[in-house]
């Protein structure tokens, strides 16, 4: 039963569970893109979920990008993040919808690449982006419902 055993983070969560970091779902994805243009896949990065009277219940659609440490984080910046996954991408959309069918609301989450500092674009409303440090981000994420 070795291979139900699950690694855990020191808070209790679920760790990072593989070793290597290859993209395992690559070959796949590449493949799929070689169909007929009328099967369109996009993934969703993560989907937050909560319990509630012991239910999982989904909290937000949530489209995570990063940016290098080092790079300046200004308006023009996020407007082109905004931009990219209404406009270029269909990401946008696909959260929006997926969000919807859960009942729940789509983000966009910009975090530095050593996770000191965020950006969150609620995509549902088209709110501007709100900046958070680390311990605001958490409580931003125990916030949404």
């Amino acid at each position: 039963m070795a291979d139900l055993e699950k690694k855990l983070t020191a808070s209790g969560a679920k760790a990072h569970q593989r070793e290597d970091t290859e993209n395992r779902i690559l070959p796949y994805s590449l493949w799929h893109r070689t169909l007929d243009r009328s099967l369109l896949m996009l993934d969703v990065d993560f989907i937050e979920w909560r319990f509630k009277d012991g239910e999982l219940i989904p909290a937000g659609v949530m489209e995570v990008t990063r940016v290098d440490m080092g790079k300046v984080v200004d308006q023009g910046y996020l407007e082109s993040i905004v931009r990219r996954y209404d406009m270029r991408d269909l990401q946008g959309r696909v959260a929006r919808e997926v969000a919807k069918a859960l009942k729940t609301r789509a983000y966009v989450v910009l975090f530095r690449e050593d996770c000191s500092e965020f950006w969150v674009y609620d995509l549902t409303y088209n709110r501007g982006w709100a900046y958070f440090n680390p311990e605001e981000m958490e409580a931003f994420l125990k916030r949404i419902h």
